[in-house]
C-alpha cells in the first residue's frame, strides 16, 4: 500500500510539475482562482516576470523530484524480482 501511494504521489508530482514548468502563466492563473476566490477582481492581477520564472523553476524541480522517486521505486522492484540478493543466498546455501 505504501509503495502504491508513493508511486501515485511521485507520478502526480511529475505530471503537475511538467504542466507548471511548460505553462507557468496558466498554472498561476488556475492557482490564483482558488487562492483569490474571495477578492472582487482577481483576473485583473498580473504576475511579475520574476514570479513566473520562480514558478517555472519550482515546477521543474518538482517534476525532477517525482521522476527521481519513480526511478528509485521501479529500480528497487527490479532487485526484488530475483536479480540481486537471491543469487548470493543460493551460493551461500550451496557452499554449506
Amino acid at each position: 500500500m505504501q509503495k502504491t501511494c508513493t508511486r501515485l504521489l511521485a507520478a502526480s508530482s511529475l505530471v503537475f510539475g511538467l504542466a507548471g514548468a511548460l505553462f507557468p502563466r496558466r498554472a498561476i492563473d488556475l492557482a490564483g482562482r482558488f487562492v483569490l476566490a474571495g477578492y472582487e477582481n482577481p483576473e485583473d492581477l498580473e504576475p511579475s516576470e520574476w514570479y513566473v520564472s520562480a514558478w517555472r523553476a519550482q515546477s521543474a524541480l518538482s517534476a525532477l523530484a517525482g521522476a527521481v522517486v519513480l526511478t528509485l521505486e521501479y529500480g528497487l522492484d527490479g532487485d526484488e524480482n530475483g536479480d540481486g540478493d537471491a543469487d548470493v543466498g543460493a551460493e551461500e546455501a550451496g557452499a554449506a
